[in-house]
């Protein structure tokens, strides 16, 4: 059994599909799902299911969601090892965390984490790009409707962008397929205009692929995007690439924290 929540909900049970079609059923399995093994009160169940105000009968239809979801588990091969529990306040789901896509992302950034403070490069470009390989879209594409929900999915893009930063950071650094590396650079700080250290990312790549101007380049409009929208000046590590691109001093990069760290 396989619980995909990096991008739009998917169950799988070997070569069957068992998400649900219902949406709200889709909402129920995903708000335990991210809290699994995490007692959830009927109230905040509720709140996510019907954001904007529950019906009168809300109770009744939760438990006949509860009914189903618990129906839908029975079917799967592995429901020894899943448990949909009632317990006050609520319920919690209980599952063997290898079934969950969102923890093996959780591990692997872990222990990228954990080999660049021992400085094996080598080894957490392994697990970054493994927690890269798990991610298909936003997470819970169409479910985020409740608190519930919304703050994990928040959680889990926070952590992709610094899965992806690390990732790319070690590529460039250990000259694995920069021009790639470049090419979703420029993705990500589309998608991300104001974080700095994707910008200097990408200034770094560009200069070491011998593309100086092109790093000036987005220099130039990125202090200009955050001088026009923020009101303020580019932080100390963006300046300092900028002023190692100006220099073309290589050996200098090591002086840059978003580089080192």
């Amino acid at each position: 059994m396989r619980f995909k929540l990096l991008g739009q909900l998917q169950v799988h049970d070997g070569d069957r599909i068992l998400t649900p079609q219902a949406h709200k059923l889709r909402v129920l399995l995903a708000a335990l799902l991210v809290n699994h093994h995490r007692v959830l009160s009927i109230e905040s169940l509720i709140d996510e299911l019907w954001p904007q105000g529950p019906p009168r009968t809300a109770l009744q239809a939760l438990r006949v969601y509860i009914s189903q979801l618990r129906k839908m588990l029975q079917q799967s091969s592995a429901r020894s090892n899943l448990f949909l529990i009632g317990e006050p306040p609520g319920y919690y789901l209980s599952i063997d965390e290898g079934m969950l896509d969102i923890v093996d992302f959780d591990r692997h950034r872990e222990r990228a984490v954990a080999a660049l403070e021992e400085q094996d490069e080598e080894t957490a470009l392994h697990h970054f790009s493994k927690a890269s390989g798990l991610w298909r879209s936003a997470p819970l594409v169409g479910l985020r409707e409740g608190m519930l929900i919304q703050s994990a999915a928040s959680r889990l893009e926070e952590s992709w962008i610094g899965v992806e930063e690390g990732r790319i950071s070690l590529e460039v650094r250990l000259g694995r397929r920069r021009g790639e590396a470049i090419a979703r650079l420029r993705e990500l700080v589309a998608a991300n205009p104001y974080n700095e250290r994707l910008h200097a990312l990408l200034m770094v790549a560009l200069f070491l692929s011998g593309r100086s101007g092109e790093a000036l380049q987005v220099y130039r409009a990125t202090r200009k995007c955050l001088v026009d929208e923020l009101g303020i000046e580019p932080g100390d590590d963006l300046r300092l690439v900028h002023q190692i691109v100006l220099d073309s001093d290589r050996a200098a990069l090591e002086k840059v924290g978003m580089w080192t760290a």
